[in-house]
């Protein structure tokens, strides 16, 4: 008798943590961050790296900018106020390249005043 408890007690243990993990390992792809491949789910800009974006400073100018990192991605501009926003990077490599999952990315984003300087940098993980 006890050995059919046991026998049931393990299978039930057994489904259980085969369950649990594959809810875990499942829940944990979802719009988190890759620990081997960060940048998996990241569209770079085609001279960007995140090295360079480092070394760009407020005041910096529109030439200047795109000496050292390249043409963005995506501008976006505001032709009332003259003021723009250029994207270095972008989510979606992963739906680009029609494989499966969705993760963090890495946004770099730069906005330049009316006279072409710049006046903040946005770079960060984003996780929608």
């Amino acid at each position: 008798m006890m050995r059919i408890f046991y026998k049931v007690l393990a299978s039930i243990l057994l489904f259980s943590s085969v369950f649990i993990t594959f809810m875990l390992g499942g829940a944990l792809t979802v719009e988190g961050k890759n620990i081997f491949s960060p940048y998996i789910d990241t569209q770079f800009a085609s001279q960007y790296s995140p090295e360079k974006f480092e070394l760009v400073k407020i005041g910096q100018t529109v030439d200047e900018v795109g000496r050292m990192i390249g043409q963005p991605l995506q501008k976006n501009i505001d032709s009332i106020n003259n003021r723009a926003e250029y994207w270095y990077t972008m989510d979606g490599k992963l739906s680009v390249n029609n494989k499966d999952g969705d993760f963090a990315w890495y946004r770099s984003i730069i906005h330049f005043d009316e006279k072409k300087k710049v006046v903040s940098i946005d770079k960060g993980w984003s996780f929608d």
